[in-house]
């Protein structure tokens, strides 16, 4: 019998299109997931925007509406119902019309879309559901959830995602719409607060495998380019998570943040009632290993401001490497005429012996002015995940004065010596720093 595959991905110096098409080229045949002249339906996750909660970049949406066009499709629906507010304001604050305009899709708000009566297995708690009438008339459904821990599920993925077809025109526009509306007469407007079991009972598991029971995913890819904690933290991952079967897409995405999908009520309903495999030895891991992708989310709730040398220096572009080895030269903390090597991977490694070399930091610190020193205090104190890279920019000015005369020579010090990492992010762009930094920073 065979397994069920998943496939994970790293994003290179912002190349997503390459990551995307080596993740759907690892489960198979595009032309097979998605045949030539089908209604091709893309859901992403704008639960609400703008927000820092954490919803699909719009740059996944983009290119996998690219990826599709390839299979010539008879027609391409980005759909998505937001919660909390209007979809139609989560479609253009996230570029939704741009991206439908630029390859001829129809954008649908699933909120006002008209329902179709689908019955649901008895034991899920609810008869029947209105299923928005552009998804029952697709012929292949890709899910692109978002790697975020939500609520006690713990993390809201491809299952989860399937949540935003309980339109709002039946099911409200918040999963307790239903109750909202009858105590408080404020809370929406009339036709806005749902008549139909609330979207997140009898219990959420029950729900969420009802809408899985009657909706197959075609493919299911976790946007993991930043894992989040669901309350505005992130950390950059520039990963992604493909699958056929969004249960086990979900079981190796969970095992990624050290969890088992056994062990919670939405994946293991799911997979007791046949939709898939809940334990990764049942699944088929192709692509990168999990042990090489794996993060904790919950550390983000304490802020992250460490994080291994190699997961650092993987951040840069390859024009950031170079500069990084420049100033070693320069430094002489490599021969004058050596030249760095051609391959990005064996000039990572060459950096990685180099700056993780026995009292590396504090030597490379004995070489950078107070102004340096003063700036990478103040990212020990105000960096990280929960950091800003803006903040620390104005507190460091605020004290120094101008910043082209003393803040953009510190930054680029930090970052030329590999002593400091700005991070890119959807939400704010942050510093983290290398381990054992604040430990040399301290011995000075």
């Amino acid at each position: 019998m065979s397994r069920e595959r998943v496939a994970i991905t790293r994003v290179v110096e912002q190349r997503l299109d390459e990551a995307l098409q080596r993740a759907v080229g690892l489960l198979g045949d595009l032309g097979e997931i998605v045949p030539r002249n089908s209604r091709v339906l893309i859901k992403p996750n704008f639960v609400f925007a703008p927000t820092d909660r954490g919803i699909t970049h719009p740059e996944l949406v983009e290119a996998v509406v690219r990826l599709v066009t390839e299979t010539h499709p008879k027609e391409i629906v980005i759909a998505e119902g937001s919660a909390d507010n209007y979809t139609t304001q989560s479609f253009r604050f996230q570029g939704t019309y741009r991206t439908a305009a630029r390859y001829g899709a129809r954008v649908v708000d699933l909120n006002v879309e008209e329902g179709v009566k689908t019955p649901v297995p008895e034991e899920l708690g609810r008869p029947y559901i209105m299923l928005p009438r552009a998804v029952v008339e697709s012929d292949v459904f890709i899910s692109l959830p978002v790697f975020k821990l939500w609520g006690s599920s713990p993390l809201s993925l491809s299952l989860k995602n399937l949540i935003g077809l309980y339109g709002g025109r039946y099911y409200g526009y918040n999963k307790d719409s239903d109750e909202r509306g009858q105590e408080l007469s404020f809370y929406g407007l009339p036709g806005e607060v749902g008549k139909e079991l609330g979207a997140h009972k009898p219990t959420v598991a029950q729900s969420i495998c009802a809408l899985n029971s009657v909706v197959e995913t075609d493919l299911a890819i976790i946007d993991a380019l930043e894992g989040g904690d669901g309350a505005g933290n992130f950390l950059r991952l520039d990963t992604l998570i493909a699958g056929r079967n969004p249960v086990a897409t979900d079981t190796v995405a969970l095992k990624m943040t050290g969890l088992e999908a056994g062990d919670y009520d939405i994946p293991r309903l799911c997979s007791e009632r046949g939709l898939g495999p809940c334990r990764l030895e049942e699944i088929e891991v192709v692509g990168e290993r999990v042990a090489n992708v794996s993060f904790d989310l919950h550390r983000l709730r304490d802020n992250v401001l460490e994080m291994p040398l190699p997961f650092c220096l993987r951040l840069l572009s390859t024009g950031e490497l170079l500069q990084i080895h420049r100033a070693l030269r320069l430094y002489d903390f490599l021969p004058r005429d050596a030249q760095p090597p051609a391959e990005r991977d064996d000039l990572l490694e060459v950096l990685d012996d180099t700056l993780g070399a026995d009292h590396y930091f504090g030597r490379a610190l004995a070489q950078c002015n107070k102004y340096v020193r003063e700036l990478l205090q103040l990212i020990i104190d105000q960096g990280g995940t929960s950091g800003d890279m803006a903040e620390i920019e104005e507190a460091f000015c605020e004290h120094w004065g101008q910043s082209g005369l003393y803040y953009m020579p510190s930054a680029r010090t930090l970052m030329r010596l590999g002593l400091a990492y700005a991070v890119d992010s959807a939400a704010r762009n942050y510093y983290l720093l290398p381990e054992g930094m604040v430990a040399a920073a301290e011995g000075l």
